[in-house]
């Protein structure tokens, strides 16, 4: 191969990065525009029909993020007021749901990413994602990654335990299920109006299978329940833009 082709096949890799590099030199305002998910998950029964505990991230997460990295963490489940209940008068019961809202620091690159990275040092195997258009609580409409994995059981002999996770990235006025759709509205931001937005996900999980005696339908039901009340009401939808 010449010098000529050599030259040709370098050039537009070379010009993109140019072109990237320069965005980041842009002049923006000094402070981040907040995303507009709100961090106070509702705990307790504060969430109708649901009781939610706080829960902390663990150590396989928090090793693959920035320090400065926000953590906003529960775990919920049906619920129901009865005489004779299990936990402080509130007796739970259907599929566990986990929630997590995870705030990037002031490194962005460095602070969040796609679930599909840290999932697979918490031990989750074959990922397969799609994508789901889900109408909320509020008849809202967001087009959230869906994905699939399994985790092998501590006990030989025993079937694998089934996981499904819903995810979605929150900016300040923009909402995206993508990370290369993230990176390129905030190229667009700090071009257009000079600014960067800090950007949240909310990632909402269940399980089935294994030795947890729940089935497919149980985990998705309880899961999409949930997130659909829970997405309603954690944004701000008056930021978003359509």
């Amino acid at each position: 191969m010449n010098k000529n082709n050599l030259f040709k096949m370098a050039l537009p890799p070379v010009v993109l990065a140019v072109i990237l590099s320069l965005v980041y030199l842009l002049p923006m305002n000094t402070a981040l525009q907040e995303s507009a998910i709100s961090p106070q998950l509702p705990y307790g029964t504060e969430l109708a029909g649901w009781f939610g505990e706080k829960t902390q991230a663990s150590k396989e997460e928090r090793g693959t993020l920035a320090a400065d990295t926000i953590f906003s963490k529960g775990i919920y489940q049906r619920c129901s007021l009865q005489t004779g209940s299990s936990t402080n008068g509130v007796f739970r019961y259907g599929a566990p749901v986990s929630v997590s809202i995870v705030y990037s620091g002031s490194d962005m690159n460095s602070s969040i990413h796609r679930p599909e990275r840290c999932l697979p040092a918490q031990g989750h195997q074959e990922l397969r994602a799609e994508d789901r258009n889900l109408k909320l609580a509020n008849g809202k409409n967001i087009t959230f990654c869906r994905l699939q994995s399994y985790t092998l059981p501590e006990k030989k002999g025993q079937a694998p335990l089934q996981h499904i996770h819903y995810y979605v990235f929150i900016g300040h006025d923009r909402i995206c299920h993508t990370h290369m759709g993230r990176t390129l509205y905030d190229i667009w931001d700090r071009i257009s109006k000079g600014r960067a937005q800090r950007w949240a996900y909310l990632q909402v999980g269940s399980h089935w299978g294994g030795n947890s005696g729940l089935t497919e339908a149980d985990a998705e039901s309880a899961l999409l329940e949930l997130l659909s009340e829970l997405a309603a009401r954690q944004i701000n939808w008056n930021n978003i833009e359509d």
